[in-house]
């Protein structure tokens, strides 16, 4: 792989409710987080197609306008997820049609059927515009297809219908990273963390950013260790752990005396 750390975790396929997106999850690559290359990924890295694990479902919620503080604890105990608290309920009023639709276009990109899942997002889109779901998943697809500027403009498009969305906030920072354009990903990452305070993947990528990109040390650190509370057997990000705070105390930083480093 070329970047120097996977975005995202090793784990097998998994799906979360229905009408969702399946995890497809990417190894890490074998580069320690301590080295001192820090090479930017391109836009062929293969890393972005790990993108389609993010959770992405049928619902439309008409919640109140993201907070982008940038306060936000990385030891956060609150498990709401305010994309998917209300899904029962949206789902509802969607055609069984349209459900069908999905589901089929869901099975197709897990076969890496990319145009026929595609077109069928557009009829879903055609059916139910304001369903956020459907224009990731074709940003997941155009991802696929190394077409980053055409998933930016449609994970834009998704915000625009529903800005409570975390996964499309978690890709697009994703690809606004890959693209360098770190305060922009930092940003991202922190939204779908308003959204979802305990999303495993935003909590390692922000880390990955602060530590790599942003020289943020000790705030890399406290995201590590909240996303291996959410994912303690990840062995590489405890290695990766182990890099961050050797930096810290090489820059002449001191460890927060707390253990989780929460707060």
């Amino acid at each position: 792989m070329l970047s120097i750390k996977s975005l995202f975790t090793s784990s097998t396929p998994k799906l979360a409710l229905f009408a969702l997106v399946s995890l497809m999850l990417l190894p890490g690559c074998s580069t320690s987080p301590s080295g001192t290359n820090a090479n930017k990924q391109t836009t062929t890295d293969p890393s972005l197609k790990g993108m389609d694990k993010d959770i992405v479902d049928l619902v439309s919620l008409n919640t109140k306008s993201v907070n982008n503080s940038t306060s936000i604890s990385a030891g956060s105990t609150d498990n709401r997820n305010m994309y998917l608290e209300q899904a029962s309920q949206r789902l509802a009023d969607v055609p069984t049609s349209v459900l069908s639709q999905y589901q089929q276009a869901i099975s197709q990109m897990k076969n890496q059927q990319w145009q026929a899942a595609n077109s069928l997002f557009d009829k879903v889109i055609v059916a139910e515009p304001q369903l956020s779901g459907a224009y990731v998943n074709k940003a997941i697809i155009a991802i696929n297809q190394q077409q980053l500027d055409q998933a930016d403009t449609l994970l834009a498009k998704a915000i625009a219908v529903n800005n409570s969305n975390p996964y499309a906030h978690q890709i697009k920072a994703n690809i606004a990273r890959v693209q360098g354009q770190y305060a922009q990903a930092e940003q991202g990452y922190l939204t779908a963390l308003t959204l979802w305070p305990q999303y495993p993947q935003a909590q390692l990528n922000l880390a990955i950013l602060l530590e790599l990109y942003r020289g943020k040390l000790l705030q890399a650190r406290q995201y590590y260790l909240a996303y291996l509370a959410n994912q303690p057997n990840d062995e590489q990000a405890k290695r990766w752990l182990a890099g961050v705070e050797i930096k810290i105390q090489r820059a002449g930083l001191t460890l927060p005396d707390n253990a989780n480093g929460a707060g």
